[in-house]
């Protein structure tokens, strides 16, 4: 499953099932409304515990996308580099 990491104020938080662009666009929609809106985003480390981020400008937010390594614990597609001839 795709995971989407959010870092907002400082704290690490995340969104399963989502991809970095759907959250992109919910997010900056919702600065360009000009209102507060609330993201609902996953704060916990195992079973999903709800955590909303208010969305308003000042606040840092940053979008990681979280990459899957395939069970092998080495990232294959660091700044799509990869070259499976040389593994």
């Amino acid at each position: 499953m795709k995971r989407v990491d959010i870092v907002y104020g400082g704290g690490q938080y995340s969104l399963g099932g989502r991809t970095l662009e759907s959250i992109q666009n919910e997010v900056e929609t919702a600065l360009a409304s000009g209102k507060p809106y609330w993201l609902r985003v996953n704060s916990g480390g195992g079973v999903f515990e709800d955590a909303y981020l208010l969305i308003v400008p000042g606040i840092p937010f940053a979008i990681l996308n979280v990459k899957s390594d395939n069970g092998t614990g080495i990232d294959l597609d660091v700044d799509g580099a990869f070259n499976p001839d040389v593994l």
